[in-house]
């Protein structure tokens, strides 16, 4: 910015931890393959299989690596994600460069929304505890219905593939 030029506004990055809501499955496959390409470990969900908050809880636990010893509910995941990410693991642990893509979110917000909510919550909570220690949990979701809005979760909407890849997430160098 030079003097006298008018201050641009700024704009929320998906650096600062908040979930990123993806409406293009094109988009998403897209912002996918270039996680995969900088050494991200993806861990993507169908939230229409969720019969219950119960079974999110397990397939999030089990896929995540949660030790089988934790009740895997939404809020132990949750905690469970909050330890990794204050991990003392070195910048850049490949352990700890992950994105939890949540495909179809508006279907299981549609049925569970009370427990949705508080899923992207304890999650955005592990995304932005990761940045403080200089790891990164990424949380990704996407929804059919394009006038979905999470106001209870910061969000911030990821309308094409060059706003995902000029993200501080993605910028990042391990």
């Amino acid at each position: 910015m030079t003097e006298g030029e008018a201050p641009r506004p700024a704009l929320p990055t998906l650096a600062t931890g908040a979930v990123g809501i993806i409406y293009d499955r094109a988009v998403l496959g897209a912002a996918m393959s270039d996680l995969q390409a900088k050494a991200y470990r993806v861990a993507a969900f169908d939230c229409r299989r969720w019969s219950n908050p119960l079974a999110a809880g397990q397939e999030l636990g089990a896929t995540l690596g949660m030790p089988e010893s934790l009740p895997r509910t939404i809020p132990v995941v949750g905690s469970y994600l909050e330890e990794l990410a204050r991990s003392d693991a070195p910048f850049g642990d490949l352990r700890l460069r992950m994105a939890v893509v949540l495909g179809v979110f508006d279907d299981f917000l549609g049925r569970h929304r009370a427990d949705a909510l508080m899923l992207l919550d304890e999650l955005g909570q592990a995304s932005r505890m990761a940045q403080l220690f200089q790891h990164r949990i990424l949380i990704i979701i996407q929804s059919d219905d394009p006038d979905l809005e999470v106001v209870a979760v910061p969000t911030m909407a990821i309308p094409d593939r060059q706003t995902f890849r000029t993200s501080l997430w993605t910028r990042a160098r391990p």
